[in-house]
């Protein structure tokens, strides 16, 4: 691609695949598609060194599954479609040494960090089938001898990772989609970044998916759109209310976002906590055995931070109160002795699936029984005390 050709810079953005429920495991496929630095003398090596490790190594391209070449092919495609959508037909490919690349800026790359477990399955298919998706990058000067990274940190990584294990000279340098300077603009540039994050991971988390809704929310704010909201939830394949949510939680503090990754909390408890500030956050989740749903619903989103804690302390409260209410069985109002026998009035309702049973308890085992089932027994106000 020549950088001379006009740029597309007003372009709205992409349209995403949909993450806003199900995430999809793409853990076993490579990382998008590309063979224009191909060396059948480095994939024989690979053949022959996997093997001799008892390995199962594909003799060729041609077998590689349908379905992980279909998902390879699908990722490469929406990764094109964002750099196309967002910098049109400008920037070229080449091949650059990995000492002049500085990682993406961290304010712009906030996802969650792969773990070790599928870096490995990335770096075992890097070295078993070579490169699958160049790395894009934007040069941060005019001699073009530095180079800042918007997609593909973790390709980088484990290139040198693979050099330090194997010594092979190939992995000192990497294929890259290249901006020259002053190509993109900042705001191209954070935009690229955030959004094949988005497409080309699986398996975000709710960090993951707010980062990339507000940001992509701030841009279209920056760049004057109308009606963001709507734009920002049609290109990223959500619904109106799920964008609103995920953009309100980008304040949310992270032990929040874990809870509710584990399913502790919905996402629109979530983001009603992500209304308050971090400090009454940190407060709220040193106690977060009290929180729930009706409990946090019941303070408002515009509650003053001085006052969230006192109303959920008096929530909590008066939820226990009604909780013990509701598992009180009442007790014995009267009991009068007759000539033939007691005349009993007991307050309450008998719970349900249960039977009343009057019985004589000896003196050596009152003590013992009512420890053990003293939560069925209707004793006397006083007895109560």
């Amino acid at each position: 691609m020549s950088s001379n050709n006009k740029k597309n810079n007003n372009m709205m953005g992409i349209s995403f695949v949909d993450l806003s429920g199900q995430t999809e495991d793409t853990s076993n496929m490579p990382v998008g598609v590309s063979n224009r630095f191909e060396n059948e003398d480095f994939k024989e090596m690979t053949r022959k060194r996997l093997a001799s490790h008892g390995a199962s190594v594909p003799a060729s391209k041609d077998d590689t599954s349908k379905e992980s070449l279909s998902s390879i092919q699908e990722t490469s495609a929406k990764t094109d479609k964002i750099l196309t959508d967002i910098a049109g037909s400008t920037g070229t490919y080449k091949v650059l040494p990995l000492s002049c690349l500085k990682n993406t800026k961290d304010d712009w790359n906030k996802f969650t960090p792969i773990s070790n477990q599928k870096k490995v399955l990335m770096a075992d298919s890097i070295y078993r089938n070579g490169l699958q998706q160049p790395l894009v990058v934007r040069s941060l000067d005019k001699e073009g001898k530095e180079f800042e990274i918007l997609a593909g940190n973790t390709r980088k990584n484990i290139y040198e990772v693979l050099h330090e294990i194997t010594g092979d000279d190939k992995y000192l340098s990497i294929e890259c989609k290249v901006y020259g300077y002053k190509e993109l603009t900042d705001d191209q540039a954070r935009e690229i970044a955030s959004d094949t994050n988005y497409v080309q991971r699986a398996n975000l988390t709710g960090s993951d998916k707010s980062f990339a809704v507000h940001t992509k929310l701030t841009i279209l704010k920056k760049r004057g759109e109308k009606q963001i909201l709507d734009k920002a939830a049609e290109q990223m394949g959500m619904k109106r209310t799920t964008a609103f949510y995920w953009n309100k939680m980008a304040n949310l503090i992270q032990p929040f976002f874990t809870m509710y990754d584990n399913g502790a909390i919905t996402q629109k408890v979530a983001s009603r906590i992500a209304s308050w500030t971090q400090e009454v956050q940190e407060e709220l989740y040193s106690e977060s055995d009290n929180i729930t749903d009706e409990v946090i619903m019941g303070i408002p989103a515009k509650t003053p931070s001085n006052k969230v804690m006192d109303i959920f302390h008096e929530l909590i409260t008066k939820n226990q109160e009604e909780q013990a209410e509701s598992l009180r069985i009442g007790h014995i109002k009267s009991l009068t002795e007759n000539k033939d026998g007691y005349t009993i009035h007991l307050s309450g309702k008998a719970p349900e699936a249960s039977q009343l049973v009057i019985m004589y308890i000896p003196d050596k085992k009152a003590t013992a029984f009512k420890n053990k089932y003293k939560d069925y027994i209707l004793d006397s106000p006083e007895d109560s005390e």
